[in-house]
């Protein structure tokens, strides 16, 4: 999905007067690169930015961008790469809920 059309469905989400959608800061527990992933028909769709990845240097930048978007809360998904060989049926992931109201 690209930046510009998650920020059209933010600004229908407050005209209509309906529940934005969740939108995931996605990182590996390892590494200080963020993007951004918006959940669409119960799948994570990336955010794209000129045909690429969002990416993001600080946890800080993301949640300016996300703030700039008008969003007040997202989650953080982070992917636990040494949990790969864990017991089956575990979730690989954990969500963070992030408030971003200053």
């Amino acid at each position: 999905m690209r930046k510009q059309q998650l920020d059209h469905w933010l600004q229908a989400s407050k005209k209509e007067e309906c529940e934005p959608p969740k939108v995931f800061v996605v990182s590996c527990a390892d590494l200080s690169h963020y993007s951004l992933a918006v959940e669409y028909k119960h799948r994570l769709e990336p955010i794209m930015d000129k045909d690429q990845l969002a990416y993001f240097n600080s946890l800080e930048s993301v949640k300016d961008e996300l703030k700039k978007l008008g969003l007040s809360s997202a989650y953080l998904r982070l992917h636990n790469a040494y949990d790969e060989f864990g017991a089956e049926g575990l979730d690989l992931f954990q969500d963070i809920e992030l408030h971003l109201a200053s």
